[in-house]
C-alpha cells in the first residue's frame, strides 16, 4: 500500500501501488457533475453535446487538480517528482473524473435516442442526487452509525442535491 506523507503525496512502495480511496474527490466530482448537468438542462445542448461537456469538464477538472497538486508538491519539496509520484497523484485524484461516469450513462442513452434530451438530462441530474445520497449512506455506515444516523447523512447529502436543483430553478 502506498504511504501518504504529511504533504498528501503518496510515497511509492516497492510493490504495486495501492492508494487509499479519495472520497473527497468522488464527492466533489459528483457535486460538480450534478451542478453542470442541471445547468445544461436550461440551455439548448443536445444529449450528445451535454455528454461531451460533462466528460470533458470532468477530465479538465481532474487534470487541473493533478497539475496544481504536482506543482505545489514540487514547490514544497524543491525537487522534481518521480514518475511514480506523478502517477500516484493522478491516480489519487482520478475519482474527480470517475464521478462523472454515472451521470454520463443517461446522457449517452439520450444520444442513442433511447431517451429524449430533457429526459436524459433530468435522469442524469437524478443520478447525481442519488449518488450523493449513496455517499451519505456510505459515510454513515463507515462510521458505524445506526439507522437514524444513516437517514440523517443521506438526507443531508440529498439536501445538497436539492440545493443544486433549487439553483437551477432559480436561474430559470
Amino acid at each position: 500500500m502506498a504511504v501518504m506523507s504529511s504533504d498528501g503525496l503518496a510515497t511509492p512502495p516497492k510493490v504495486a501501488l495501492r492508494l487509499p480511496a479519495n472520497f473527497a474527490g468522488g464527492i466533489y466530482g459528483t457535486i460538480l457533475a450534478t451542478a453542470l448537468v442541471a445547468g445544461l438542462s436550461e440551455g439548448h445542448a443536445s444529449s450528445a453535446r451535454a455528454l461531451v461537456i460533462l466528460l470533458g469538464t470532468g477530465a479538465i477538472v481532474w487534470a487541473a487538480h493533478v497539475y496544481a497538486s504536482l506543482l505545489a508538491n514540487r514547490l514544497e519539496r524543491q525537487r522534481r517528482l518521480s514518475r511514480a509520484e506523478v502517477r500516484c497523484v493522478g491516480a489519487r485524484d482520478w475519482p474527480l473524473f470517475q464521478s462523472s461516469v454515472p451521470l454520463a450513462i443517461p446522457l449517452a442513452m439520450g444520444w442513442l435516442g433511447i431517451f429524449s434530451r430533457d429526459t436524459a438530462l433530468t435522469l442524469a441530474t437524478l443520478v447525481g442526487m442519488g449518488t450523493l445520497v449513496v455517499w451519505g449512506i456510505g459515510l454513515a455506515r463507515s462510521e458505524g452509525r445506526g439507522a437514524g444516523g444513516t437517514v440523517f447523512a443521506a438526507t443531508m447529502n440529498a439536501a445538497v442535491g436539492l440545493f443544486i436543483i433549487a439553483l437551477k430553478v432559480a436561474i430559470r
